[in-house]
């Protein structure tokens, strides 16, 4: 299960373009069914477009099936099974070795390492108060187990928003919650189990997508999970 939620998170945006080539090329057979039934004058004509609309019809409902299966996997219930598939742990560096098999060291006696990984920018600078917020947790709190996270989103045009959580070394962002109604100081996930998150610095995320399709600056919080008691 835990390979499939992978396979479908790495290749959404390619599913999703393939989807909407297929209902495009459904959508224009359908269309030529519509109108040879339509201009037909013979009964085994008008059948035989009408058995042809039929079947363009449901392979269209197939695929629009399928892109919601995928969105549903990737947003709601692939956070909630597997969280860890899309926030790795660093694996471990192998240590360096010089040509006679000794540690490679560097200037501080530390191990040396490959370059590391760009950290996430947690600015507030998108922030806005009663409008686009995370209020709770607040900036450097230390959360574990089940928590809540709340907030505001209050924006005009609003089309639907979404919290998101991602290592503070790690760009890549991992959706808790969507929602498309409108949350004044409120919860915007009422329950966020970080018990099969391991524990570390993250980056708490709110971004909201407007009506148009565009997305506004992001609201970043700071935290950490811990193990709990």
């Amino acid at each position: 299960m835990v390979e499939v939620l992978r396979f479908f998170q790495l290749y959404e945006a390619v599913i999703y373009f393939l989807i909407a080539v297929g209902v495009i090329v459904y959508a224009w057979r359908f269309w030529l069914a519509w109108e040879e039934g339509r201009q037909a004058v013979y009964g085994l004509e008008r059948t035989s477009a009408q058995r042809r609309l039929n079947q363009n019809a449901l392979m269209i409902f197939i695929l629009l099936m399928m892109g919601v299966a995928v969105f549903s996997l990737v947003t709601f219930i692939g956070p909630t099974l597997a969280p860890e598939i899309v926030l790795p742990l660093f694996p471990t560096a192998a240590p360096l070795l010089d040509e006679d098999g000794n540690l490679i060291e560097g200037a501080d006696g530390a191990l040396a390492t490959a370059t590391p990984l760009p950290t996430v920018d947690a600015s507030p600078a998108g922030c806005v108060e009663g409008s686009l917020i995370i209020t709770s947790p607040t900036a450097g709190e230390t959360v574990s187990g089940e928590t809540a996270i709340e907030g505001s989103v209050q924006v005009t045009n609003l089309g639907f928003y979404k919290v998101e959580y991602a290592r503070a070394q790690e760009e890549l962002w991992l959706t808790i919650q969507a929602g498309r109604s409108p949350v004044d100081e409120g919860a915007l996930v009422p329950v966020w189990d970080t018990r099969n998150i391991p524990p570390g610095e993250y980056v708490l995320q709110l971004i909201v997508i407007d009506n148009s399709g565009q997305s506004l600056p992001p609201c970043r919080v700071p935290i950490r999970i811990s193990a709990g008691p």
